[in-house]
């Protein structure tokens, strides 16, 4: 009987272990996306960057921009986005804290990453299949 309840608790607490260890690693999985995409976005408003992949990147977190009418739609928003917020073009940017705000289920959380774009601090809230959106004083 003590043989089994041991083995019980073990096997209970690896599930608990276990569990937790998996909560962290998507956490730190789903803020290292959104790092990245930011950075990807970032250097595409850079001189001889990539803007054609940063903007389904800033619009969705893909690298598909679907039809060439998405893709002109799409490109008309990234572009009054960088204006609005004049971070175009990118002469220098720093990455800086990554914070997971909520998180439901695995692709779905809501990241706030701050950035120094420019010598000016701003902070942006990215979540996967959304649109990458200013937060602080620089939003609308």
């Amino acid at each position: 009987m003590k043989k089994a309840t041991i083995w019980g608790l073990v096997v209970v607490g690896l599930l608990v272990a276990g569990r937790l260890g998996l909560g962290y690693l998507f956490t730190a999985g789903e803020a290292n996306t959104a790092r990245e995409r930011v950075r990807r976005i970032l250097e595409g408003l850079q001189p001889h960057g990539d803007r054609q992949q940063a903007i389904p990147l800033w619009k969705h977190g893909g690298f598909s921009a679907g039809s060439q009418a998405e893709f002109d739609m799409a490109a008309g928003e990234f572009e009054a986005w960088t204006i609005k917020h004049r971070i175009d073009p990118v002469s220098s940017f720093e990455i800086g804290e990554v914070d997971v705000l909520s998180e439901e289920r695995l692709g779905s959380a809501m990241v706030r990453v701050s950035a120094t774009i420019n010598g000016k601090p701003f902070v942006m809230r990215v979540q996967q299949g959304a649109r990458v959106e200013m937060e602080g004083p620089h939003a609308p």
